[in-house]
């Protein structure tokens, strides 16, 4: 996987999961609490700054009822 290719996946996984939230009327915060994480975690993945592992993704998708995939597909404009 190139730089590239990683750099597009991250970006997807923070629109996503930013459109997804706001969609659900969730603070980052809430979400963060309802999935088990770290409310700096939830704002820096938004921000493409961090790079959560597998088992993060997966929280934040069962707590936004979505699957790991469709929060690391391109989003829908």
């Amino acid at each position: 996987m190139s730089d590239k290719q990683l750099l597009e996946l991250k970006v997807n996984l923070s629109a996503n999961i930013k459109n997804l939230r706001k969609l659900k009327g969730l603070a980052q915060e809430r979400l963060a609490l309802e999935a088990g994480v770290d409310r700096t975690l939830v704002s820096k993945i938004e921000r493409v700054i961090a790079n959560p592992s597998l088992e993060i993704i997966y929280k934040l998708a069962n707590c936004l009822d979505v699957t790991v995939i469709e929060l690391l597909k391109t989003p829908k404009q």
